[in-house]
């Protein structure tokens, strides 16, 4: 986090904490306010540029989604595989295929260029960390979509992007996917201060919790170092959210992602819980979730979990055939809880 961004949150009476390996706002000063929309600091979050002549054919090489329907003004979701076919980035791409953007998990951003950069030297194009000099913003909730209006004269759709603010420092907003309208507007770190005070006057800052809330309610995975590397892609419901393309030629990894969604033998996959009167303490990454109670046999482990409104919503992997039994995560006994969209058959095979 830039030192300047974070000196101006604290003087807005924000107070941070380590968010999966990043810093992240844990609260804010003062009692809630009731008003929407929300208004979230989103920097767990971060940019990672490729850009060069055939940075649209080199990545194409590497990521699940297809970069043909790429644009300034489409932004795809996607994500990275090892050879072994396991997920170790999601992310949100956008730009020309000479220029493409990035959006990620702040801390995957280095082992992410890591892997590109042993290939990237073969193709004419290079990447770029764009690290603390942008910012991004995040609004979600009742009136988001006109308050996104008024700052940069129109609204994403859902996969839109839309470009605002000066010519020599342009803002990138993009919507995403979801019941609620959850915006990010991407803007570089001296701008930030007058947007985030422009948008507070009308709507409510949160936590990074709640914003994680919101994206595990709506049944969506943002790897982070904890959770990368683990699972396949059909694991994490990514076929279900269009994040993969079974019609590109070939990525990193994509020999096992294909045999999986073709042949079915998927034992696991993610679903989504809840655990009532929770307000803090979210199970950690990786916590074990077990049949009836702590010393119960292990059938999954914790992908995502965020404590809002006295409640944490949480998703898990967990074993198909021990889904809808009676759960635990410690002492904390797990709800399950309908995901917003239709996981394919195919993965639910054991």
């Amino acid at each position: 986090m830039h030192p300047d961004w974070q000196l101006f949150l604290e003087r807005q009476g924000a107070h941070f904490e380590d968010i999966d390996g990043a810093p992240g706002v844990a609260a804010f000063d003062g009692p809630a306010p009731s008003m929407q929309p929300e208004l979230a600091d989103l920097s767990p979050l971060g940019l990672l540029r490729i850009e060069g002549p055939e940075a649209g054919k080199f990545f194409q090489g590497y990521a699940t989604c297809d970069l043909h329907e790429a644009a300034p003004d489409r932004a795809l979701p996607g994500a990275l595989c090892s050879r072994e076919g396991r997920s170790i980035a999601t992310f949100r791409v956008w730009g020309a295929p000479d220029a493409l953007t990035l959006r990620l998990h702040r801390d995957l951003i280095v082992p992410v260029s890591d892997l590109l950069a042993r290939f990237i030297v073969f193709s004419k194009a290079e990447l770029i960390e764009v690290g603390d000099a942008m910012v991004g913003i995040g609004l979600v909730g009742d009136g988001a979509e006109e308050h996104i209006v008024d700052l940069c004269g129109a609204a994403p759709a859902p996969g839109e992007v839309i470009t605002a603010g000066p010519a020599d420092a342009p803002w990138t907003a993009i919507r995403n996917r979801g019941e609620r309208a959850r915006f990010e507007i991407w803007l570089p770190v001296g701008a930030a201060p007058e947007v985030w005070q422009r948008l507070a006057a009308r709507s409510r800052p949160v936590p990074w919790s709640r914003w994680a809330a919101h994206r595990i309610r709506a049944g969506y995975i943002e790897l982070s170092p904890r959770t990368a590397g683990e699972y396949v892609p059909q694991a994490l419901n990514l076929q279900a959210n269009g994040l993969i393309s079974f019609k590109k030629g070939c990525y990193l990894g994509q020999e096992v992602v294909a045999r999986t969604q073709h042949l079915g033998k998927l034992k696991k996959r993610m679903y989504r819980f809840s655990i009532a009167d929770l307000e803090r303490n979210a199970p950690p990454l990786g916590s074990p979730v077990t049949l009836g109670d702590a010393d119960g046999d292990k059938v999954g482990e914790v992908v995502a979990a965020a404590c809002d409104e006295g409640r944490c919503d949480l998703l898990a992997v967990i074993r198909n055939d021990a889904a809808e039994k009676a759960l635990v995560v410690g002492k904390h006994a797990l709800t399950l809880e309908a995901l917003p969209y239709d996981v394919p058959s195919l993965a639910l095979r054991a």
